[in-house]
């Protein structure tokens, strides 16, 4: 059987548990204090799904205290396994433009909190990818109206993209 590929949301999932071990309410107010949930909107039931899944893969495992008077609460954290993944994933840049607006944007903010230089690396990196799509797009087929009109779309988001990853890149190094 073929696994398939991790949601954002999961791969959301073990960044936060890459931070430190943390328990369901732990991340869902993490996620809302740093702004997360405004790139990766997760409900509650959403998130407990997310850590069912993972757990199920063996990248998070989870130990279980009772604080007081209150029911047990699970502590996730990540296996040996899940620290590989998720640190394979924050270092690839993604291939296709819609995914720069999610998966690239978590993979900006945990790298930020864990490990700068990777992230103005996967930043260049990204800013690679982005240039060599544009040029395929352009160099790509556009005999009718409605290759012209797809092809004008990718374009302009392309370059729109090019031109907010670029400006990022420069806001960084203005910083050093």
């Amino acid at each position: 059987m073929n696994e398939r590929l991790l949601l954002p949301g999961e791969y959301a999932v073990l960044g936060l548990l890459s931070l430190r071990p943390m328990h369901g309410y732990d991340m869902l107010c993490f996620l809302a204090e740093e702004g997360l949930d405004a790139v990766c909107p997760v409900e509650q039931s959403t998130l407990y799904t997310y850590l069912r899944n993972v757990e199920a893969r063996g990248l998070v495992s989870w130990t279980e205290a009772r604080v007081g008077n209150r029911p047990p609460r699970k502590t996730y954290a990540l296996t040996p396994t899940g620290e590989a993944l998720i640190a394979a994933w924050l270092r690839r840049p993604v291939e296709r433009m819609r995914e720069v607006r999610l998966e690239f944007l978590l993979k900006l903010f945990f790298l930020d909190l864990t490990d700068r230089p990777a992230m103005k690396q996967l930043l260049d990196e990204q800013i690679d990818v982005c240039r060599e799509y544009l040029a395929h797009v352009k160099a790509g087929p556009q005999e009718s109206p409605f290759q012209r009109l797809v092809a004008l779309s990718k374009t302009s988001a392309a370059e729109a993209t090019l031109g907010w990853l670029e400006s990022h890149a420069q806001d960084l190094k203005r910083e050093n």
